[in-house]
Order: structure tokens, then sequence, then C-alpha cells
């Protein structure tokens, strides 16, 4: 038996405590997922753009001095997803339409893959799994913060993985 339904909730959370209005950003995920064949395999039938179900602001509940961390939240409910597609979730600012997060779901997703199911296939780790969290700092900018580590002539930038 195999759910074919994934809920994905997204975090936007500013690293200087600033709240994040949820109403300041476009929230979408893009893929070729509404289309099954008689074995529950997809059949390419065009791409469509899920926009949230839900979304808003939510408190932490920390309170640095006297401001309180709020942040903003999108939640999607999507089809089937497979390794052998490319969804894109993209999160733009409204006031200037620029991407904020443009990223390759399905690597983000077989990222949260607990070494405790390290011999489940990468296909079977999606399909079991129905709901999905991730968290996306902002800097001052209300840009994505990614991290980049040097270590003499090597760069390693985290927000470029890619999962084999």
């Amino acid at each position: 038996m195999m759910k074919n339904t994934n809920n994905i909730r997204i975090v936007l959370q500013q690293m200087n405590g600033e709240p994040v209005d949820d109403k300041d950003y476009e929230f979408e995920i893009t893929d070729d997922n509404t289309l099954f064949s008689y074995d529950n395999d997809l059949l390419p039938n065009g791409p469509v753009t899920y926009t949230p179900w839900s979304q808003g602001q939510a408190s932490t509940g920390v309170i640095e001095g006297n401001k309180e961390e709020v942040v903003a939240y999108a939640e999607f409910s999507t089809s089937r997803l497979m390794t052998k597609n490319s969804p894109k979730m993209i999160i733009k600012r409204k006031a200037d339409g620029k991407e904020v997060v443009n990223i390759p779901l399905i690597n983000y997703l077989l990222i949260l893959k607990s070494d405790h199911f390290a011999a489940m296939p990468p296909q079977e780790f999606l399909d079991r799994g129905y709901y999905w969290s991730m968290i996306f700092f902002l800097d001052s900018n209300h840009d994505w913060f990614r991290v980049t580590i040097k270590v003499n002539d090597w760069v390693v930038r985290v927000n470029n993985i890619k999962y084999e």
C-alpha cells in the first residue's frame, strides 16, 4: 500500500529576530505528477504549480529583549513525489519578484532520510513519507541565509547538496 499525497510545510525565519510576514512572499512547488498509470507510476501530463492551502504567521515563543520572534509559514498538499521527476520549490519576494529560495525538492527531502533507513531505496523513502517540514532562515536583506564553509581552497556549499 502506498500513499499518493504529501503535505509539505515551509517555515521562514529571520536571523535577526525581526518578524516575517507571509504576505510578503509567494510560495509554489512545480512538478509533473498528476497522471498515474495502472501500476501507480507517473505519466507525463505537463507541469502543475501547487500553491499553499494554508499560510500565515506563528510565534516561536522566543522573546529577545522585548520582541517576540514571529515566523511565516506555508503549507502545501501535493501528489506523489518521485525521484525520476525534478520538482522545484520556489519562494519569491512579492516586493521585487526576486527568488529567495529555488531548490530541487526531491534532493532536499532525501537529505531528511535518517541513517536508520540507509538501506531503503530513495523512492521507497519518499513513498513512505507523507509529512515534510523545512525551515529556511533569512538574512537582513530577506534572502535565504546560505551556508558556505571554506577550508583552504575547498569550498562546501551546503545549499547545493545532491543526494545520490
